[in-house]
């Protein structure tokens, strides 16, 4: 088993601990799942496991091995494997298969034994294709496969998950949930590091951290239950939320088809929605109200680039050209951005997201057809690429890897010193963009940015680029890996900017952030699969071949029309299925009036 007793840590140069007076028990075989706000000392105490945080003397006991003792972490790494937060810290190799096969080779597995095991978990992670790839080359998520897999392959007795799903597609990660679920079901002790309690509800016990103490330590269902999770950080299950708007008993883990068809036979029943979620499971922000999104008009994909904030024509864009190992990104690419649009790029990991990303911000330019940046072709010569990324600077995928300076007060200084702003100007410039992402000036401005924990760097690269006050802000994945709280409020920051009339182009693999965006683009292998609004990629225009799933409230609203509720096409959210149901539940009390079919019994629509 795992004993933690009375551990507590603090970084040099910290002005507060990371972990206080920290006491667990961890059984062999558990499923664990540790939650808590960023900077609440989560990462802190998996690293104290193994060592890779030197906890106090006795303060750490894994299955009797002390990881305070040099002579006895090596036995502790060799039963209890760790998956980074972030992923390239984890890679130690330049070809894919060889990473994986890293820790194998460490041990003396026999060769013919480490190939065969190399395979089979390059295979269940989706890498079999890449195996002679070079790491560098892969995409943020295809990275987190990669590090999983190198966990998987050495068969260890417990494994610890830092987020281990942050950057991958949905059908990525639901494939590495379900092997988790395997693991707990095999014997093996799992530790899950979440800020998701979808995720969270999976596991059979569930603790939380709250400024490096333990603020809850119990069942998914009892914490759920507690209400309240906001000022931890943390928000329920869409399912809990959803089920709790329509007045119905929330159930730990449910579907969305599951709850959808369970709402419809509710309804039939005499149930009567309440049109707003008392406690949603986003948290409203600054530009969305409970329950609803504002009402705005979308705008149209234009050609013109006059019109066009950005604009690709037939773009393509390959790595490696002319060598063997020669990879293309983006094939023939053909949109257009509209200024003052909120685009949001979707797609299965290694889809091309980040390579659209790098060719609008003029860091990488295509090798056929032509980008345009408010009218400027990237490509030409006589270009100023340096005063054209300062009017559209790209937030990168992992952007606590672009940060540079000693100061987190210095690192969002640089942009606006070097548009030419000082002094009081300077510092005006600086607050504003640091309070904006929930880091406030005078407790954030004098911190070591290496202190920071991986949630609070990632607000800090964005009020880096927000410092600069762009016309456009391209970002890559810009809340993963926050808490829900600080994701919601970072997100409506970045929505309500593009309310203010400018320009938001954001990667993400959240369908319901996606959701909330003027239109949405789908990227498959390198190629435009669609470009519309929300309503009709996840409806009418829906394709499963995109390797995605829908946003949660569309899936609910899909169950429910299985049951036979006849309900009108767009719904995309939970807030917009809560209205249509109290739509039909307001509209008449009969079976016909509420959408159900007069014919079809409780069993046909509970089937």
């Amino acid at each position: 088993m795992i004993e933690i007793r009375s551990l507590s840590h603090t970084y040099s140069g910290a002005s507060s601990p990371a972990l206080v007076d920290v006491d667990l028990r961890i059984e062999d075989g558990e499923y664990l799942a540790v939650a808590g706000a960023n900077g609440s000392g989560k990462s802190t105490l998996i690293r104290c496991l193994n060592g890779l945080v030197v906890p106090p003397a006795g303060a750490v006991a894994v299955d009797g091995l002390d990881p305070s003792r040099p002579e006895e972490r090596r036995s502790i790494r060799r039963i209890l494997a760790l998956v980074f937060q972030n992923p390239p810290d984890q890679i130690v190799a330049s070809v894919v298969e060889e990473d994986t096969a890293f820790g194998l080779e460490n041990l003396g597995v026999p060769r013919a034994e480490m190939v065969e095991r190399v395979r089979a978990a390059l295979e269940e992670m989706g890498l079999a294709r890449e195996s002679a790839s070079p790491t560098r080359f892969l995409s943020a998520g295809q990275q987190q496969r990669l590090a999983v897999a190198g966990a998987l392959v050495l068969g260890p007795k417990h494994l610890a998950f830092d987020e281990a799903t942050s950057m991958i597609d949905p059908a990525g990660r639901s494939e590495i949930l379900d092997r988790m679920d395997a693991l707990a079901a095999s014997g093996a002790t799992v530790i899950h590091v979440t800020h998701d309690m979808d995720e969270a509800a999976r596991a059979r016990r569930v603790v939380v951290l709250s400024e490096g103490r333990v603020a809850f330590d119990g069942t998914p269902e009892e914490l759920f239950r507690r209400g309240n999770l906001a000022a931890l950080g943390l928000a329920p299950p869409r399912s809990w939320s959803l089920a709790r708007a329509l007045g119905l008993p929330p159930v730990v883990g449910e579907r969305p088809g599951d709850l959808g068809r369970r709402a419809a036979r509710a309804l039939r029943d005499g149930m009567r929605p309440e049109p707003l979620d008392p406690e949603p499971a986003i948290p409203p922000g600054p530009d969305r109200p409970a329950g609803a999104d504002p009402e705005r008009e979308s705008p149209p994909l234009v050609s013109g680039s006059e019109v066009s904030a950005f604009r690709a024509d037939r773009a393509g864009l390959s790595y490696l050209s002319g060598t063997p190992q020669e990879r293309r990104a983006l094939t023939d690419i053909d949109l257009g951005i509209p200024r003052g649009g909120r685009v949001a790029l979707v797609g299965a990991t290694g889809s091309g997201k980040s390579s659209l990303l790098q060719l609008l911000s003029a860091l990488a330019f295509p090798q056929k057809g032509r980008v345009l940046s408010f009218g400027i072709d990237t490509s030409d010569p006589k270009t100023d690429l340096r005063a054209l990324r300062m009017r559209t600077p790209l937030s990168v995928q992992r952007p606590e890897s672009a940060l540079f300076e000693y100061y987190a007060g210095d690192e969002v200084s640089f942009g606006p010193r070097n548009q030419g702003l000082s002094g009081s100007a300077l510092v005006a410039r600086v607050r504003s963009a640091l309070e904006a992402v929930g880091l406030p000036f005078d407790e954030f401005r004098d911190r070591p940015v290496r202190s920071l924990s991986g949630g609070q760097k990632r607000r800090l690269a964005l009020a880096s680029v927000l410092a600069m006050e762009p016309e456009a802000l391209l970002l890559d994945e810009p809340g993963s890996a926050l808490d829900p709280v600080s994701r919601e409020r970072l997100m409506g920051l970045v929505y309500s900017y593009g309310r203010k009339g400018g320009t938001v182009v954001f990667a993400t693999h959240s369908m319901e952030e996606a959701a909330r965006a003027d239109l949405v683009v789908v990227l498959a292998e390198g190629r435009l699969r669609a470009a519309e609004t929300p309503a009709y990629i996840f409806g009418a225009g829906w394709d499963p071949s995109w390797g995605l799933a829908r946003p949660f409230g569309a899936r609910a609203a899909e169950g429910a029309r299985e049951a036979g509720l006849v309900l009108p096409e767009g719904i995309v959210d939970e807030a917009g299925l809560i209205r249509a149901l109290a739509d039909l539940g307001r509209g008449a009390p009969s079976r016909a009036s509420a959408g159900l079919p007069a014919s079809r019994t409780a069993g046909e629509a509970g089937a």
